[in-house]
């Protein structure tokens, strides 16, 4: 399905193919370089499969087999399925966004402050760490 920017009611299921919208009006995308940035169209790096880790906790793997991660301070990709690192909380926001939390780095989300910026590790509540979920 298609549709608006907001997070399916029955919450994210195993599988299920989404994206991330970021304040710059583009799309969360993980680069195979390691790169994280807000500068993704609707194509492969940034486009996610959902995979449900625990309660509350989620994986992203873009359609590329790259995985959203925080390693060493700041967001990058990894390659490893199970990889602790790519573990995140997901807080639901009063707006209906959504904001990433590090399982491994507790306090820390992901965030990206303006257009064609990279992604940095930033604290939680800030506008940068709101992303809007589009089902597709």
């Amino acid at each position: 399905g298609g549709g608006g920017f907001a997070p399916p009611a029955q919450g994210l299921s195993n599988g299920m193919t989404v994206r991330f919208r970021c304040k710059t009006g583009k799309n969360l995308r993980v680069m195979g370089n390691g790169a994280v940035d807000g500068s993704g169209g609707n194509g492969q790096w940034a486009t996610f499969t959902v995979n449900v880790l625990g309660p509350g906790r989620y994986g992203f793997c873009n359609k590329n087999g790259y995985w959203l991660a925080i390693k060493g301070g700041r967001p990058c990709s990894s390659m490893a399925y199970g990889d602790p690192d790519t573990g995140f909380l997901l807080h639901l926001n009063y707006d209906q966004s959504v904001s990433f939390e590090s399982q491994t780095h507790p306090g820390r989300y992901i965030g990206v402050k303006r257009r064609g910026g990279q992604a940095k590790v930033a604290l939680g509540g800030k506008p940068s760490t709101k992303f809007y979920i589009q089902v597709v």
